[in-house]
């Protein structure tokens, strides 16, 4: 008896669904328990105390590290979209405030410029004409020629000639201020910081194509975060001290303003400090070192401030603990005052033995 097809279709659809399941089983077996002891450790998610700070970088020496930042900074688009017919200045070039940096080609709006004085010139025929017509009219009304209906339609189309007049004056001036558009002057005095556009490019208004970059340099902004635990130390005007490692050149100011928010993420607030850059020397995106009051106060005490037997003078609080300490001690402090303990910091005297 020979099988059946379908009969044979069916066995081997069976045998490969019972093979499917038996290396379901086996590959369930492999995987290791979820739980218990020998599950596998879970991996740590990251935290928000694990990122705290991440926005502040300190250095070995306490301080901040920042960056520098033009006060004034310029990009420059066409005020109209069109083809760049002159570029007058170079990357690097100092310019001053109002000369002429690029144009753009423009002969539609120079033919409207062109259409609008012919306009205004017709209108002020026809207010010509209106005059002379109002002003005959008004000889004949005298005299009784003529109604007084002629009149005043001869004194309404005075009116309405004026009124022409006015509107093509209005559009005159709109041509000519498109027309001033294709000029685009620097609004600041500085230095061209980046040129990105060349001579028979095409530059559009919206969106705006970024053809020229200017920094004024003259007063330039350092910019750095701190952690916001430093706000119990410092406010506007608190001095600060400026490192700019490129330069070797320090530098002391005060602190012009402090930022509104504090970042949740890294919960450090940005310190924004201005400099005078007379000679040019500080360049945009410099980084800086900055270190706050009592930090920079800290670093500048060793070597400067030493009493007449040669050890670092002991500002105010530490020297009221070592003074109470010595009393305290009785006669067993001056006993001390010779022994190398004696020069160690306040905090570490005042544990030592008598």
């Amino acid at each position: 008896m020979t099988p059946k097809p379908y009969l044979l279709s069916l066995a081997a659809g069976l045998l490969l669904l019972t093979s499917a399941c038996d290396s379901g089983e086996s590959a369930a077996e492999a995987l290791p328990p979820a739980k218990g002891e020998q599950a596998p450790a879970r991996a740590e998610m990251p935290t928000m105390a694990a990122s705290a700070g991440a926005g502040a970088v300190e250095t070995r020496n306490h301080r901040w590290v920042g960056s520098v930042q033009a006060k004034h900074h310029v990009e420059l688009s066409p005020q109209m979209t069109g083809v760049i017919a002159q570029l007058t200045v170079e990357e690097g070039e100092t310019v001053e405030k109002g000369q002429i940096l690029f144009r753009t080609e423009g002969a539609a709006v120079k033919l409207a410029v062109s259409q609008a004085s012919a306009a205004v010139a017709q209108a002020q025929l026809s207010v010509d004409e209106a005059e002379r017509e109002a002003e005959r009219t008004r000889k004949l009304a005298s005299r009784g020629s003529v109604g007084s209906a002629n009149l005043e339609r001869a004194e309404s189309g005075v009116k309405a000639a004026k009124a022409g007049l006015k509107q093509a004056k209005a559009a005159a001036a709109v041509a000519r201020a498109q027309a001033r558009d294709l000029t685009v002057k620097a609004p600041i005095s500085g230095v061209i910081v980046g040129k990105y556009k060349n001579v028979g490019e095409l530059a559009t208004m919206m969106p705006p194509t970024i053809v020229l970059i200017i920094d004024d340099l003259s007063t330039v902004e350092v910019r750095v975060r701190v952690p916001e635990l430093k706000l119990r130390e410092i406010d506007v005007g608190s001095p600060v001290s400026v490192y700019f490692p490129a330069l070797d050149l320090d530098r002391e100011v005060s602190i012009t303003r402090i930022g509104n928010a504090v970042d949740p993420r890294s919960r450090t607030i940005e310190l924004v400090l201005e400099i005078d850059n007379p000679g040019m020397r500080i360049k945009s995106g410099m980084s800086v070192e900055v270190g706050l009051g009592k930090v920079a106060k800290a670093e500048a005490a060793p070597g400067q401030e030493q009493d007449q037997a040669g050890a670092p003078a002991e500002d105010g609080p530490a020297k009221a603990d070592a003074d109470a300490t010595a009393k305290a001690d009785g006669g067993a402090a001056k006993a001390d005052a010779a022994t190398p303990t004696a020069m160690l910091a306040p905090g570490k005297a005042s544990h030592s033995a008598p």
